[in-house]
Parts: C-alpha cells; sequence; structure tokens
C-alpha cells in the first residue's frame, strides 16, 4: 500500500497564494496545488494519512472548526482523493507521529511512504529512521510559483513511493 502523509499549509497552499487570493474570503486551499496532489494519489495509487494539525479538526460536536475539515475532504473528494487514517497527535512532532502511525500497523511492511511536510527538516524525520521518505516543501515564499507543492515535489514523491 502506498501512503501519503499530507500536511495541508505549506503543500496545499503558500504565504504568497494567500496574498494574492486575500480578496476572495476564505480560500484556504490552492486548486493548483490539489492537482498536483491528485497526480501523486492516481499515479501511485496512493492513500493519504492525514499528517497536518487540520486533522484534529475533525470533531462534529465542534461547530467552529469541523466546517474546515469538511472543506479539506470536499476539496479532495472533487479530485477522487479521500484520508483513510489521521496520525496520532504527540507533542506536534509530525515525525514522531507518522513513525509511531507506522509502527502500529500490522502491514507496515508492505507500505511505501512519502511526508509532503513544510514544517520539519530531513535532520528531524532522520531521528526516527524516516528522512528518506520526505518530500519538504515551503509556506514562506514571494512567488506562488515557490510554494506549496510543485512539480519538482510530485516527481520527486512519485519516484519514492
Amino acid at each position: 500500500m502506498n501512503i501519503i502523509f499530507l500536511d495541508v499549509d505549506g503543500v496545499l497552499n503558500s504565504m504568497a497564494y494567500f496574498e494574492q487570493n486575500k480578496d476572495r474570503g476564505h480560500v484556504d486551499i490552492s486548486d493548483y496545488h490539489l492537482q498536483m496532489l491528485a497526480k501523486i494519489y492516481h499515479a501511485c495509487d496512493a492513500k493519504i494519512v492525514l499528517s497536518s494539525s487540520w486533522r484534529e479538526l475533525d470533531d462534529e460536536s465542534d461547530i467552529h472548526v469541523y466546517w474546515i475539515y469538511e472543506y479539506l475532504v470536499n476539496e479532495l473528494t472533487r479530485y477522487d482523493m479521500k484520508i483513510i487514517s489521521k496520525t496520532p497527535v504527540i507533542d506536534m512532532n509530525r515525525p514522531l507521529e507518522i513513525k509511531t502511525w507506522l509502527d502500529n500497523r500490522i502491514d507496515k511492511d508492505n507500505i511505501k511512504f512519502v511526508s509532503l511536510d513544510d514544517d520539519f527538516s530531513k535532520d528531524k524525520y532522520d531521528v526516527y529512521g524516516i528522512g528518506e521518505y520526505l518530500v519538504k516543501t515551503t509556506f514562506y515564499c514571494n512567488d506562488i510559483s515557490e510554494g506549496g507543492l510543485q512539480q519538482e515535489h510530485v516527481d520527486r514523491a512519485i519516484a519514492i513511493l
């Protein structure tokens, strides 16, 4: 099974994207970046495990935040993608959360994975022996063509999977 550990901010958007779209209201996810994610997802017959802090918005009892999670799910659905699981929350340490999710799987020996992440460095992933599976994107940038998931990241993710 091929898994994409998905961070949202810095992968499906960027600071430049927000600046360009600030007059459009609530548009947190870039369609371009969704298309880039869909390329990986469909080319590799992958599944999405949400590793983003957005996973904590999946609480139907909290109407103030649940709609944001639903927005993510609906945006993914437009490209025939879905979330199959979420990583546990462990001290906001994404590499540890991913490693823990993997270690808790019975089928872990049959899993290939990639982590799309702008927050944590390869060194942080290396601590848990998973640095080679990181595809590092950028949130802080001056131009949309520099931020979030770009074709170079897609190519690298597909090669890893």
